[in-house]
């Protein structure tokens, strides 16, 4: 069995455009910066027998996974004008692009050998190398799908057995439609938990409570 990790990665001057209000440009290209290698450095201590593999359209985030020993997949564009995929319920909000990455990536990985899939996206600052093991942790070979949901019913982190074992379909309530979707398939569904994998910075509150948590 082949572990590919995907760590998909907005543009650092567009990723939390939500904390725009409490913090500057430059700021918040920091944040996202320090946020991928927060997520690359726990994927590392995991000691995962699995490759690493970032997808972005920013070629600084590309080039910080080369430094870092990851591969680096350059996303392709995705016109307004493409319709949205008929395998992905309800994919026309904002979160199609990130559907759309998550697909190609997925795809280059299987090409390369790839039987499973663990997504990681850099919104957890918290990420431990506990929780990365976790989601990689297949009970057995038999299809199966692990699930970490977010606080307001988003997917967190996600892992796939096998690669395509179902669209994806992240954005809002994709914690339930993730499930539905095993379920039609008929793949059962494990759900992890903790702390460190339900908080994710997207509001101006969260990133005080990185701040107040570093100042302790």
């Amino acid at each position: 069995m082949s572990l590919w990790t995907i760590v998909p990665v907005k543009p650092f001057n567009e990723g939390k455009s939500r904390l725009s209000a409490c913090i500057s440009p430059q700021e918040r290209r920091a944040l996202n910066r320090e946020l991928l290698t927060r997520t690359l450095s726990a994927i590392n201590r995991a000691q995962l027998d699995t490759e690493i593999l970032v997808v972005s359209r920013d070629r600084r985030a590309l080039a910080a996974a080369e430094r870092a020993g990851s591969h680096a997949l350059a996303e392709e564009s995705q016109p307004c004008t493409t319709p949205p995929s008929s395998r992905i319920p309800d994919d026309t909000g904002p979160e199609r692009q990130l559907n759309a990455a998550l697909t190609q990536a997925a795809a280059y990985a299987a090409a390369h050998g790839a039987t499973k899939v663990l997504i990681l996206p850099t919104d957890m600052p918290n990420l431990t190398a506990g929780d990365v093991r976790a989601m990689a942790s297949p009970s057995n070979r038999d299809p199966q799908i692990i699930i970490a949901p977010s606080r307001d019913g988003g997917t967190n982190a996600l892992m796939l057995q096998p690669v395509h074992a179902i669209p994806f379909s992240f954005g809002p309530d994709s914690f339930l439609r993730h499930q539905r979707l095993a379920a039609q398939a008929g793949i059962p569904v494990r759900i992890v938990k903790s702390d460190s994998l339900l908080f994710d910075v997207d509001r101006p509150e969260d990133y005080e409570a990185i701040l107040t948590s570093r100042r302790a």
